[in-house]
């Protein structure tokens, strides 16, 4: 008799045991719970329901209960379904995906049809089973909405809204679209986290949505050393107030109307203006093509950075004019980052504390040994 290794299994194999046997026991305990449903046994233990009871009894996440509770019935009327749950050859999930859509007429052909597909492709087999009708989506378009809420000291707004599919699906296509542009976080050297990114590309879109790079106008009322010096107050109308360095990233490259305030007086009122005309920043973007942070290639919704800002006796020509991101622009204004160099030739970025970025490399003198 030839000798043979032992078997060995994985631990993702002993993990797909022990799965099954969860899905195995969560297909009998359906079964206890509509059961317990029909005899009403959580009245003896003072709850009003059964989902109730399971929380309170078996320390179930209310949310999870309802799911439980949800399932416990369907499968009642769907025998095949139910089958295959308890030899546990497919998952809770998928059991409750399948059964918003199966009945008995119909179950056969959708276990047959999620076979070996993954939680996706059975979500996306459901949806399909059961498209929407007309009223229901007229139902849901009607019910669109989006709230925005600044917190006390109006330094942070939050977002919530609901939206229809199809709306849902072109925002989320464009935010995530911008936000997989982001650069890496130069200070860290890595990547912000997704939830950080994506709103970087929500912000950004909107930033750049008036056309082709066109930069959005922008009315900020200040008081009247706010853009000169660290004194002073600007805020945008209606909006928060602003730190003065992020007024004056945001009046680098927008159509500006001011209003500038010593104390309750308007002291004046500038027109709109486009502090970069159309024919320098044609220049500009064929001299830099791209955003100059080192290592950035990005050709779109560039913003032109005053090096020396117009406040400060900063001319609006193209030796004082670097083309640079949204991202990277937070950089050098709000990050307090510096910019030295000659923008005709090799421009240096650096740290607050000014060192060089990326840092210079180390030449070591190789020495041939005898």
């Amino acid at each position: 008799m030839s000798w043979e290794p032992p078997h060995e299994t994985t631990a993702g194999d002993r993990m797909a045991g022990r799965f099954r046997r969860i899905s195995s026991e969560l297909a009998e305990i359906c079964d206890l719970i509509v059961e317990a449903d029909r005899h009403q046994e959580f009245l003896a233990d003072g709850a009003p329901h059964v989902v109730q009871w399971l929380t309170a009894r078996f320390s179930i996440d209310p949310s999870f209960g309802r799911r439980l509770v949800t399932v416990a019935r369907r499968l009642q009327d769907l025998p095949r379904l139910r089958e295959r749950f308890g030899a546990g050859e497919i998952s809770f999930d998928v059991v409750e995906m399948l059964s918003e859509v199966a009945n008995p007429e119909n179950e056969d052909a959708l276990l047959a049809e999620a076979e070996g597909a993954d939680l996706a492709d059975v979500e996306r087999l459901m949806r399909r089973a059961k498209p929407p009708t007309a009223d229901a989506a007229a139902n849901t378009h009607r019910n669109r909405w989006l709230a925005l809420q600044w917190d006390l000291h109006g330094t942070r707004l939050s977002l919530a809204g609901n939206l229809p599919g199809d709306q849902g699906g072109i925002f989320e296509e464009a935010v995530v679209a911008a936000a997989k542009k982001t650069p890496p976080n130069p200070e860290t050297g890595t990547f912000d986290s997704w939830d950080v990114r994506m709103a970087d590309g929500l912000v950004e879109l909107c930033a750049t949505s008036t056309g082709a790079g066109a930069p959005a106008q922008l009315t900020i009322h200040a008081d009247l050393n706010a853009l000169t010096d660290s004194g002073g107050v600007a805020e945008v109308q209606g909006g928060p107030v602003i730190a003065n360095e992020t007024a004056r990233r945001l009046a680098c490259d927008a159509v500006v109307e001011v209003a500038v305030r010593d104390g309750d007086t308007v002291l004046g009122v500038g027109r709109n203006t486009r502090l970069v005309p159309g024919w320098l920043r044609r220049q500009l973007v064929y001299r830099d093509h791209h955003c100059q942070f080192p290592g950035c290639d990005r050709t779109q919704w560039l913003q032109a950075h005053h090096r020396q800002h117009w406040s400060e006796g900063g001319l609006t020509d193209l030796d004082n004019l670097v083309l640079l991101c949204a991202y990277h622009h937070w950089f050098v204004h709000e990050y307090g980052w510096h910019i030295t160099g000659d923008p005709n030739g090799k421009l240096v970025f650096r740290r607050p504390d000014w060192t060089p970025y990326p840092p210079p490399v180390q030449h070591r003198d190789l020495v041939r040994s005898s």
